[in-house]
């Protein structure tokens, strides 16, 4: 069995895109605190709803707040001071709702400009995973046309190579322009590593 790779005491960390911007981790920050006083209002909003029903369930007339305030009863308690209470709680989750269309296309805008900070940040350690990498395909593709090499040699000799029961690397794609020349092309146009 083999043993566990150790996490290196030194391995590279990107940084999150709060990290990079004060700007879009307060926005995350108003982001959660709009999405805790929504689901206040909300759970309000069905104890109002409650209430009123018991109220209706209750029965008798139901006069208005005026009236009510007139004649002395609890205008809270009534069906017109529920009523206007779970308006007023309706019409602050419509502002939510609103704020939390202009938060999002402003995190939007913090987390493109965030997340351009962190690309530049991690641009160099990129470019030398990016050159591991590349040396890796390299390496690869000497030794497919080193096998390549030997099996083209067998067929030069005519010999059956089913005894030989060769695998041919089809994942690399074709042997004179496959995926792996492709793709250092692609790095050397993207970052000429």
């Amino acid at each position: 069995m083999a043993p566990l790779r150790k996490k290196p005491a030194d391995e590279y960390r990107v940084p999150s895109l709060s990290e990079a911007s004060p700007e879009h981790a307060s926005l995350l920050t108003k982001q959660a605190e709009l999405q805790t006083r929504y689901g206040e209002l909300n759970t309000e909003r069905g104890l109002l709803r409650r209430e009123i029903e018991v109220a209706k369930a209750a029965g008798g007339k139901h006069p208005s707040l005026a009236v009510a305030e007139l004649l002395g009863d609890e205008t809270e308690a009534s069906v017109a001071g529920l009523s206007k209470k779970l308006r007023e709680v309706a019409s602050g989750m419509a502002d939510i709702e609103a704020a939390q269309e202009i938060l999002r296309r402003r995190t939007d805008e913090a987390r493109d400009a965030a997340s351009k900070l962190v690309c530049s940040a991690v641009l160099p350690e990129y470019r030398r995973r990016l050159a591991e990498l590349c040396a890796a395909a390299r390496a690869l593709e000497a030794a497919r046309e080193s096998h390549d090499a030997l099996l083209d040699q067998l067929d030069a000799e005519d010999v059956r190579k089913d005894y030989l029961r060769p695998v041919h690397p089809f994942f690399m794609g074709d042997r004179r322009d496959g995926r792996v020349s492709q793709f250092l092309r692609e790095v050397k146009e993207a970052h000429n590593v």
